[in-house]
């Protein structure tokens, strides 16, 4: 099938890795047919109903039905099958403010085209038919909405145990994704905290796994694990000890301290982020995948010691925060 996705605007490169590295986890390749910066379109096998329960940094997963200028989506909606039960047909603008239009025209004669051969019904439709507009305009079936405001719900102030430092949800959730984090497969986080990454794992079927040096945050991530209805092995620890309670794991992910606000029990941070990786290698199986937030391009090069680097992305937060989103895997 040949899918849309509809990308956040957020962040230049970090949601089509997403997709990506999303429909990997799921055992589907793909090839890229069209993509401008908030437009990614792909054929694969992968199941969108699945890939939108999954992702975090997109807005819609949509089969794609044409491209092209508007009259040549007219042409295209005269030839579509007649889809099963009632249809509504929505707008969505991506350009820029200053060049768009209201599009009422072009919406209407297509709308009119549709409705020739199915019932409209723009309260409650049976399908949603979306044309975009972008640098090109899509015409494209909407198959699945990602539910954006779980992702607020979700939030570390409203968990039932919380520590003001976390990732928000729909960037933990992009770095499971960018893990290939499979369902029934192992996930570790190591500094796992008060847990933020483990349950959007959880959410999407893995096998979890963390640990904290802190007795607290492994009780809090715990609270927080059950009342999201998630199993759980915790266990307190040393990062450089987690291979005593674990063998091995399909993949990691984690959002380890940057020694600002989080603490690093007063350990230098190149110390700890050396003996993280070397931990990390030692417990990833051969062909897993680690996803690491770094707050420095200099601690890239201490993984690159253990791990394969495959990919960076770089977020600004503020002036004196940058965060690298890094995926390193194991060879």
């Amino acid at each position: 099938m040949r899918l849309l996705f509809e990308l956040l605007g957020e962040h230049e490169t970090l949601p089509r890795a997403e997709v990506l590295a999303c429909i990997e986890a799921e055992g589907h390749d793909y090839e890229i047919s069209e993509e401008e910066s908030r437009i990614l379109v792909l054929e694969t096998e992968a199941e969108p109903e699945r890939l939108g329960e999954r992702l975090g940094l997109t807005r819609y997963v949509d089969e794609h039905l044409a491209s092209g200028s508007i009259s040549e989506l007219e042409d295209a909606a005269r030839g579509l099958r007649p889809l099963s039960g009632s249809i509504a047909l929505r707008r969505r603008d991506l350009r820029p403010r200053p060049e768009r239009d209201s599009g009422d025209e072009g919406l209407n004669r297509i709308g009119g085209i549709l409705a020739n051969t199915n019932p409209v019904d723009l309260d409650s439709p049976d399908n949603e038919v979306r044309l975009i507009s972008g640098k090109n305009n899509y015409l494209a079936l909407k198959k699945a909405a990602i539910e954006r405001s779980s992702f607020g719900e979700r939030k570390v102030d409203r968990r039932p145990f919380f520590s003001p430092i976390s990732l928000h949800p729909k960037y933990a959730r992009a770095l499971v994704n960018l893990a290939r984090t499979s369902k029934g497969k192992t996930f570790l986080d190591p500094f796992c905290g008060t847990g933020g990454i483990l349950i959007e794992a959880g959410l999407i079927g893995a096998e979890l796994m963390g640990s904290d040096i802190k007795e607290e945050m492994i009780e809090g991530c715990r609270e927080n694990l059950l009342s999201y209805n998630l199993d759980s092995f915790l266990f307190r620890s040393d990062v450089g000890d987690i291979s005593e309670n674990v063998d091995s794991v399909s993949s990691i992910v984690t959002d380890p301290p940057y020694g600002r606000s989080s603490t690093t029990m007063k350990e230098e941070l190149g110390s700890l982020y050396r003996r993280s990786f070397e931990s990390f290698s030692d417990v990833l199986e051969r062909g897993g995948y680690l996803a690491i937030v770094l707050p420095d391009k200099a601690f890239i090069e201490v993984g690159e010691e253990y791990l394969r680097l495959e990919e960076v992305y770089e977020q600004r937060v503020h002036r004196s925060l940058t965060r690298f989103y890094c995926v390193f895997k194991n060879y």
